[in-house]
């Protein structure tokens, strides 16, 4: 599908998230969890399979997702830190961290980086967004979210383990095992995944509507400033950090990743500061504005350059 119908389904997609919310209010947040679930429990294992039944298993593939991994964890202390300067109270610090730590490696990143690099380039996005802090990233989200909200992250072996243990992982696991006997399984996903990354990106993108706090928008000069940190550190400190870690390490990183680490702020970052009272104006502010950037970027590419 070419790039600007493309990017008219994410926006209808869109708009039937904010007009479902604003007639239904009260249904918004619990279709926006069974969206989630059946996209999580449904769709994401579809792709993982695929990843990781096509993905070179060499040690170009280790070196670039190592790399990856000291670059997200970079990029969040930095985030970290730009929030603990920038912010005027300890939610607002929550949701600039979250903003500057977790890129939209699925809603965004799939059906990006398949129009851009391909089948070939999906497979390293799909480890990309299982490896990028080695461990689920929701589960590194979601304990920032508690610590700076009015949650409180797991105490116990299981509620870590309930964090870290995931569908997408057991199947990853289920791959690698079928993998490890020789059997190809290439031809069983390969079609399946094709859909479901196209129908990733307007799935998303209804979340985000249903998602998005629909109260006045009402931001000064200060409001913006504070969110071009999270938006400048996602969209250029990020792909920058990981290129210097090429450069001091020689470690072989993939072009796709320097595009995966410079995805906008997560749509699920919403939910989060909607879940643990975060500020929800401010991470409206970011991932909006951060996703509108990338978006119509992207556009231009595909309508221009392929």
């Amino acid at each position: 599908m070419p790039g600007p119908l493309i990017g008219l389904l994410w926006l209808a997609a869109f708009a039937v998230g904010i007009g479902w919310q604003h007639r239904w209010p009260d249904h918004a947040a619990p279709w926006n969890k069974r969206i989630f679930n059946f996209y999580f429990h449904f769709f994401a294992p579809i792709v993982v399979l695929f990843a990781y039944t096509v993905v070179p298993a060499d040690a170009t593939t280790l070196t670039g997702l190592a790399a990856v991994i000291a670059a997200s964890y970079l990029v969040l202390g930095i985030g970290l830190l730009y929030a603990r300067a920038a912010a005027r109270d300890r939610g607002e610090q929550g949701a600039l961290a979250l903003g500057s730590g977790f890129t939209n490696t699925v809603t965004l990143g799939y059906p990006v980086v398949n129009a851009v690099f391909g089948p070939a380039g999906l497979a390293l996005q799909v480890l990309f967004a299982q490896f990028m802090y080695l461990i689920p990233i929701v589960s590194v989200s979601t304990t920032i979210a508690a610590h700076f909200g009015n949650g409180t992250r797991p105490r116990t072996w299981r509620g870590v383990l309930r964090q870290i243990v995931n569908v997408p992982l057991v199947f990853a696991a289920i791959a690698v095992g079928i993998r490890a006997t020789g059997y190809d399984i290439e031809w069983l996903v390969a079609r399946p995944t094709d859909w479901v990354v196209f129908l990733m990106g307007p799935i998303g993108f209804l979340e985000l509507g249903l998602a998005l706090p629909l109260d006045r928008v009402s931001h000064d000069i200060h409001d913006l400033w504070r969110a071009a940190g999270p938006i400048l550190i996602r969209l250029a400190i990020a792909p920058a950090v990981l290129f210097a870690i090429h450069l001091i390490t020689g470690a072989l990183v993939p072009t796709v990743y320097y595009l995966s680490i410079a995805m906008p702020a997560a749509f699920h970052t919403l939910i989060l500061a909607r879940v643990y009272g975060l500020p929800g104006p401010m991470m409206r502010l970011i991932v909006v504005i951060s996703s509108a950037i990338m978006v119509g970027a992207i556009v231009v590419d595909l309508a221009l350059f392929r």
